[in-house]
């Protein structure tokens, strides 16, 4: 009998974690041919896995970004730290970003456009940490969550809603030419071990 309830349970785990990734295509498939600003397609969707205990959220993609990584060359420098710092594999960690199309001025319409697809790439990866990167980012997350989340947090606030914990820093786009933002940056980075329960 055991044997049957725990051969049922990896089943329905399975269909669950089919389903996911299904309703991940589709939302993937809805952010790329996606017209709500008027680009006519070609949004970036987030990349990563369903149940992705890290979530990395950038308010805008990133420089040199592609499908299989939104946050382009700032990825390359935060995830070359990852394994020495924390012993993470990078290609565990979901990445997106709160604005699926590059845009030279950033409104809280194009944000507002945008936050739907946050909403439901959240509910599907369910984290148990959302580092929430850059003042456009904190505003998405803000509207995706129904004003739920603070509406001027500063880096290292944090808040959990349900299941998920998130943490604010700053910009990562800060990183690369400001010494202060990038030492701040990496100090609430190493913050966010804590609540993955890895430090």
């Amino acid at each position: 009998m055991a044997d049957s309830l725990a051969n049922g349970d990896k089943a329905a785990l399975a269909a669950v974690r089919a389903k996911l990734r299904a309703d991940l295509v589709a939302l993937r498939r809805a952010v790329r041919a996606c017209a709500r600003c008027g680009k006519r397609g070609g949004g970036m969707p987030g990349h990563g896995e369903p149940g992705s205990a890290l979530f990395m959220l950038a308010g805008v993609p990133g420089p040199g970004a592609v499908a299989s990584n939104p946050w382009g060359s700032w990825w390359d420098e935060v995830s070359s730290r990852l394994p020495e710092e924390w012993g993470w594999d990078p290609r565990s960690v979901y990445l997106s970003t709160a604005l699926r199309c590059p845009l030279g001025r950033v409104t809280r319409k194009e944000v507002q456009r945008c936050s739907l697809y946050l909403a439901e790439e959240l509910n599907i990866v369910g984290p148990r940490l959302v580092l929430v990167s850059g003042k456009v980012a904190a505003v998405a997350v803000r509207e995706a969550l129904g004003g739920e989340a603070p509406a001027n947090p500063r880096a290292g606030d944090a808040f959990t809603l349900l299941n998920s914990t998130f943490l604010y820093d700053l910009d990562v786009a800060r990183i690369g030419g400001d010494s202060k933002a990038a030492r701040v940056f990496w100090e609430v980075l190493r913050e966010a071990k804590g609540y993955m329960g890895c430090g």
